[in-house]
C-alpha cells in the first residue's frame, strides 16, 4: 500500500509516495522502480497521485519485489525541477535496503520524456526503463547503454509513434540495446496495457548492471 512522504535537502522539497513489498526487511536489498508520471498529476495532491500511480503492487506477483516509487511533479514540467527530481533518485537509491545494481525507471507521456532525459543524463544509475509514449533528443541517444523497452501507440497523436522508433533505432545502431513495441489499436495511452502485462516486470528484473 502506499504512503505519503517528503523529500527535503538543501532547502529543495518534493513529496512522493512509496510501496515496500509484501514482507519487507530492511535488512535486504530491493529492486526499485521509480515511476515519473504525465502531466495529468502535474499540481494536483499527492494522494491523487496514491491512487493514480498505474504501477502497483496489485498488477504483481510475489516474486517481483520491486520497492514503488513515484515523486510527485508541482512544477509545471518535470524538466523545471529535475535537479530536485536527481537529488531524489540519488537519496533513495543511498537507502540501505535498496540494491544499487537493480534501480529501474519508468515513465508515461511527460514521465516517459522525463525517462529518456534521465537516461542520457545518467545513464550509470539504472539498470533498464520502460518508457510509455515519450521522446528525448535524437543526437543524445547513442549515450544510452542499458535496456530500453519503448511502449507507443500507432494511433498517438499526443506524442507521435516516431518519437519512440527513432530513439529506439538510433541506441540500437550505437550499440545499445533497445525494443519497442508498437500497440495497434491505441492511441496515447500505452501506460495501461504496459503496466498491467507481468512480462513487462519480469522484463525489468531480468536486467541488472554487473
Amino acid at each position: 500500500m502506499f504512503e505519503s512522504r517528503v523529500f527535503t535537502q538543501n532547502d529543495k522539497e518534493l513529496s512522493y509516495v512509496i510501496d515496500f513489498p509484501k514482507n519487507f526487511d530492511e535488512g535486504k536489498k530491493y529492486p526499485v522502480i521509480f515511476y515519473f508520471h504525465g502531466m495529468g498529476m502535474v499540481r494536483t495532491s499527492i494522494e491523487n497521485v496514491k491512487n493514480s500511480v498505474p504501477v502497483r503492487r496489485e498488477r504483481m506477483t510475489d516474486d517481483m519485489p520491486f520497492i514503488i516509487v513515484a515523486p510527485h511533479c508541482v512544477c509545471y514540467t518535470w524538466i523545471e525541477c529535475f535537479e530536485t527530481l536527481t537529488d531524489f533518485v540519488d537519496y533513495i537509491i543511498g537507502q540501505e535496503y535498496v540494491d544499487d545494481k537493480r534501480v529501474y525507471m519508468t515513465g508515461s507521456s511527460m514521465g516517459g520524456y522525463t525517462c529518456w532525459a534521465m537516461a542520457v543524463m545518467y545513464p550509470e544509475k539504472f539498470a533498464g526503463a520502460v518508457i510509455c509514449c515519450g521522446g528525448g533528443m535524437y543526437f543524445t541517444a547513442g549515450r544510452i547503454k542499458f535496456p530500453v523497452w519503448a511502449f507507443h501507440g500507432k494511433l498517438d497523436t499526443t506524442v507521435l509513434p516516431r518519437e519512440s522508433e527513432i530513439l529506439v533505432n538510433l541506441i540500437n545502431a550505437s550499440g545499445g540495446n533497445a525494443k519497442l513495441t508498437l500497440l495497434e489499436d491505441h492511441d496515447h495511452d500505452v501506460w495501461t496495457t504496459a503496466y498491467s502485462s507481468h512480462d513487462t516486470y519480469y522484463w525489468l528484473l531480468s536486467q541488472s548492471k554487473k
